[in-house]
């Protein structure tokens, strides 16, 4: 039996990716037209849409180009270029209908044989391109006609379609529009987005306008100005003197002002959920080889007063790292929560008799203010925990040699789960010389459930398997989740329609820049 998503499916998806216009009272109607500057930290470093596709690149790149598939907020895969799509019975071959009429920048139409350019460009070695993993296990990419892409796969992978909703695995450009090699060209290709490329000057500003072909729901400015502003204070001094009209990671300093109205003329968004926080443990080693003093430690932690004291009073406590109300979010797994008396007790189980141990930091960083109140925490329970300070090239390299004891780590979730949690709990070859596997943790179990959620093609099978394995990290603790560390976006007032996502993407599902306008 083959599973085939049509009709309903992708109407629902277009009214919810804004592809048709929103309705609007005559009060807050958008108003057309107008220069958008945006004041980004970090600046585009290259012009190939299929190499260095993380970060700031990939932001400024989604407003240009665009992925096969698109995925909401909550982790739900939608239509977006192809329009449908279907899977064999062995889960090995994917055949995508793509959606017809939709133009390049060049005024070219989108066809197979584009996307299957993309995909060969991707796979091919030579090119660097980011995507080369997620594509790993694509066999072959065959143009079946004009609107009909088939992909065969080495074998069945349940991530496939997730690596499909996102640039950063590629974005549909044209037919032989780059060379092989091409690392650094010195244009966009075309691309399908509701922007096209107009300039760029390195380290001053990106240009971008409107494409009047746009195959979905057109921008409502004229013109867009990305400047990159590295400073996160100078950047916050240009939005106050109008040089710019919206910004990226506001400064934290700044934000109780604003938001209690002491700055006028000057709004924020929040993004409540882009910086996951946890505490990582060295389990392969002494001391935390030892489940009771782990299990202390976490019972001993007060979550919202480390985010408060490190974010300026911002922050939201998690107990998992993908955030509640996203598909992969377990509603009935908790991680520990505070019980000091509990703390104490499995403290004196676990023989610890007040030795120094030494918490990792990098200098010059939040964790200098996580570290100091975890240092208070643990006292409190009898723990004798030294602050080291490292510079950065040393405090990696004791990362990858498995040579610290208790740190603190950042980050955030992978679309799939496979990717979020299969690197990063899986046995690796050698403790000492860690790739991802930051704690070093080593559990037959927990490899062999990473392994059958990895293939399992059932969606209800897959899904309990990653419930036991949060679940199982939970109970393990080779690491403790803190919580999200809030990102803001700020504005002057006049900047209206402006929303973004858990990653703080400047275009998402339904949002962002493309659905911004200027009241003024």
């Amino acid at each position: 039996m083959k599973r085939f998503i049509i009709g309903a499916v992708c109407v629902f998806s277009l009214l919810l990716f804004g592809l048709t216009e929103p309705a609007e009272s005559a009060a807050d109607k958008p108003k057309r037209g107008g220069t958008l500057t945006i004041g980004t930290q970090k600046d585009l470093t290259v012009m190939n849409p299929l190499i260095r596709t993380a970060s700031t690149d990939k932001y400024l790149r989604q407003l240009m180009f665009e992925s096969l598939l698109a995925h909401d907020a909550k982790g739900n895969i939608h239509p977006f270029l192809a329009e449908s799509w279907e899977i064999s019975r062995d889960g090995r071959l994917y055949t995508f209908r793509l959606r017809k009429g939709i133009k390049f920048h060049n005024g070219q139409e989108m066809t197979a044989e584009d996307v299957q350019f993309a995909i060969n460009y991707t796979l091919n070695p030579k090119n660097g391109a980011y995507g080369l993993t997620s594509l790993a296990l694509v066999d072959r990419a065959d143009a079946v006609d004009k609107y009909t892409l088939a992909i065969s796969l080495k074998k069945a992978t349940p991530a496939f379609l997730a690596a499909l909703s996102d640039i950063q695995t590629f974005s549909v450009i044209p037919k032989g529009s780059l060379k092989e090699g091409a690392s650094k060209p010195s244009a966009f290709p075309p691309g399908t987005g509701p922007f096209r490329f107009v300039e760029w000057q390195p380290n001053q500003r990106l240009v971008l306008e409107p494409f009047d072909g746009y195959w979905g729901t057109k921008p409502l400015v004229d013109r867009l100005v990305l400047r990159p502003i590295p400073d996160n204070t100078v950047r916050f001094a240009a939005l106050r003197s109008g040089d710019v009209d919206i910004i990226e990671r506001a400064p934290y300093e700044w934000l109780k002002q604003v938001m209690e109205g002491k700055i006028k003329g000057i709004t924020n968004s929040a993004v409540a959920r882009s910086g996951f926080r946890h505490i990582v443990l060295n389990m392969a080693e002494s001391p935390f080889n030892n489940k009771k003093l782990r299990q202390a430690v976490a019972y001993a932690i007060d979550k919202m007063e480390i985010l408060h004291a490190a974010y300026f009073g911002f922050g939201e406590p998690a107990d998992q790292v993908y955030p509640e109300g996203y598909v992969w979010y377990f509603e009935e797994v908790r991680a520990p929560r505070r019980d000091l008396e509990k703390a104490k007790a499995l403290l004196k189980e676990s023989g610890y008799k007040g030795e120094p141990i030494k918490l990792s930091m990098r200098q010059g960083d939040d964790q200098q203010t996580e570290g100091l109140t975890l240092q208070s925490q643990l006292k409190e329970i009898g723990m004798n925990i030294v602050l080291e300070n490292l510079e950065y090239g040393a405090y990696t390299a004791q990362q990858r040699a498995g040579g610290f004891a208790i740190r603190f780590s950042g980050g955030g979730f992978e679309l799939d789960p496979s990717a979020t949690y299969g690197s990063e709990f899986m046995c690796e070859p050698d403790p000492r010389k860690r790739a991802a596997n930051a704690s070093g943790y080593c559990d037959k179990e927990m490899d062999a459930l990473l392994k059958q959620a990895e293939i399992e093609m059932n969606a209800e099978k897959r899904r309990e398997l990653f419930r036991r394995v949060v679940s199982k990290i939970n109970d393990d603790l080779p690491v403790i989740p803190i919580g999200y560390a809030p990102r803001f976006f700020v504005s002057r007032d006049y900047v209206k329609g402006f929303t973004t996502d858990s990653r703080a993407h400047f275009r998402n599902f339904g949002g962002g820049l493309t659905h911004t306008w200027l009241d003024r």
